[in-house]
């Protein structure tokens, strides 16, 4: 947003004294692409920024606006406020460009506050703010999650008279996106054109991804035969969205046609494309394909990354594929990449759904050799196979390692070891660990209550079952059809016939529906309970 004005300042003649040549050869060695945080770089356009202090006579701000630009295109929001207050010190008088650019920083620090502080010091300062002052307060807005309010000032903005530019519209439609609410983005494209403003591709690509992360693909190809009608030529990132979004909905005969049309319309793809089609490929079980697809992508020369190497290794180890997952990961390695904790919880993940728990537990500790730390998902992985393969004693020391590094655990790191340990029989301990959920940042879900009400009544604990069933009833979670299921099964099986019908009459009162699981346990209960023409 800013970059066009800091071209047109960087090429204007200054009618100040000419600055020495390292001012140019900084700002020139930072490309308007350069985006990357770059700490060599960013210290020498803060060391060139004190030498144009020191300079007699003083440069104009449009010179140091130029040294703050720079360091907002290398992603470095920070230095340009502490900047701006040795400006402000040495009575260097701020124009709106300086003011913009203080904006822009603090909204993207996410301190929108001081934004719109520094907004109404630029207004008693006399100076009218434009539409870039405006964009950058509504980009800042939409990084903060208050996409509404972005919509609010832009309506404000455009009722004072002032003209939404391009950048405009592409900063709503993507805070618009972004929430979901696709209908007022696609509205919001329609007024661009009443409005004399001509979308671009990053506004079709910012619509076609929402609508694709939301499903909406027919909606999406909708969009993308409008963006050709109108003589705009789709990008990569284009083609990304809705082959990602056909591959999720299981498309992946539509995905690879796209592929070919991007091949014809000589639109090159890139690690993406070909990581979004192989994941498409892979779920469907067209392996032979994939594989295909994976080295077609190496010989044009597409290097893989660590996303591709991780759909193909969660993949392989789900088709049973051990030995080819293995080979895969030690062909990624060779080429450079670099597992990282998703690769990791993937290989613990396949290990242990084929019962291979000393293999899990070792890629577990050679994360630590590999200077890749375990996160609460992978501790969770971990915990709930050496459950399912009653290792509980293990769980348990895994649960208390978590909690002795600072891992807080989640409802699928609890969830897992209550399950286990009602699975071994020990109902009493997983209550326990029950309370200490309740009392923990993670209270107990409705699969919680599930779980131990289930254990209990398989451990013959009717009367404790039923506890748990009444304070979830209190609770803000409603018991549902497997709860109840559960429960009239153990009352039948212990003669309570007519607590066993009292439950099934409070399905409908519940808003249930019987499944054919309930069904089973009512027709057996009232069978055995000699109730024959009931059960009829």
């Amino acid at each position: 947003m800013l970059t066009s004005i800091s071209r047109r300042f960087l090429l204007s003649p200054s009618s100040h004294s000419p600055l020495p040549p390292f001012f140019y050869q900084i700002l020139g060695s930072i490309s308007p692409l350069h985006t990357h945080n770059s700490t060599a770089a960013s210290t020498e356009v803060i060391a060139s920024f004190h030498q144009l202090l020191r300079m007699k006579p003083q440069p104009s701000v449009i010179e140091f606006n130029k040294l703050l630009s720079a360091l907002i295109r290398m992603k470095d929001f920070q230095s340009p406020l502490l900047l701006s207050k040795q400006m402000e010190s040495v009575r260097i008088k701020p124009d709106l460009y300086t003011f913009n650019i203080l904006i822009n920083c603090f909204s993207h620090l996410e301190r929108l506050n001081c934004g719109f502080s520094i907004l109404g010091k630029a207004l008693k300062l006399g100076f009218q703010p434009d539409i870039i002052t405006f964009n950058t307060l509504m980009d800042g807005l939409c990084i903060d999650g208050k996409v509404d309010d972005a919509v609010d000032l832009f309506d404000k903005v455009s009722a004072l008279g002032y003209q939404p530019n391009l950048y405009t519209y592409n900063i709503i439609v993507k805070g618009l996106s972004k929430i979901g609410n696709m209908y007022a983005a696609i509205s919001l494209l329609e007024r661009m054109d009443e409005r004399g403003c001509e979308p671009d591709v990053v506004t079709y690509n910012t619509i076609l991804d929402g609508l694709c992360k939301h499903n909406l693909v027919t909606e999406a190809f909708d969009i993308f035969m409008k963006l050709r009608s109108r003589g705009i030529s789709p990008d990569v990132i284009t083609y990304n969205s809705l082959i990602h979004g056909l591959c999720c909905i299981s498309k992946w005969e539509k995905a690879l046609v796209l592929f070919n049309d991007m091949l014809d319309r000589n639109v090159a793809p890139d690690v993406i494309t070909y990581s979004s089609l192989i994941h498409g490929l892979c779920l469907s079980n067209n392996w032979k394909e994939a594989f295909m697809l994976f080295n077609r992508m190496l010989h044009t020369n597409v290097a893989p990354d660590v996303v591709t190497l991780n759909i193909l290794v969660d993949e392989l180890f789900k088709e049973g594929m051990i030995v080819k997952a293995q080979c895969m990961l030690s062909r990624m390695i060779e080429r450079g990449i670099v597992p990282n904790v998703v690769t990791y919880n993937s290989l613990i993940d396949g290990y242990g759904l084929h019962g291979l728990m000393r293999r899990a537990n070792k890629v577990f500790h050679l994360m630590a050799k590999k200077d890749c730390k375990p996160e609460v998902h992978t501790y969770s992985i971990l915990i709930n196979w050496f459950c399912k393969h009653k290792r509980i004693d293990a769980a348990v020391g895994l649960l208390e390692e978590m909690l002795d590094k600072g891992v807080i655990p989640n409802h699928h790191t609890y969830n897992s070891l209550i399950h286990g340990l009602c699975s071994v029989g020990y109902p009493w301990a997983a209550l326990k660990l029950f309370k200490y959920m309740r009392a923990s940042a993670c209270p107990p879900n409705v699969v919680t209550y599930s779980t131990l009400i289930n254990g209990f009544c398989k451990c013959g604990h009717l009367r404790i079952a039923m506890g748990i069933f009444q304070r979830m009833k209190m609770s803000k979670f409603k018991p549902g059809i497997f709860i109840y299921s559960t429960l009239i099964d153990s009352l039948f099986k212990v003669g309570r016939v007519e607590d066993a019908k009292d439950l099934i009459s409070r399905l409908s009162m519940d808003g249930l529906q019987p499944d054919i699981y309930t069904f089973n346990i009512i027709v057996d209960g009232l069978s055995r309970g000699r109730s024959l023409d009931k059960a009829y």
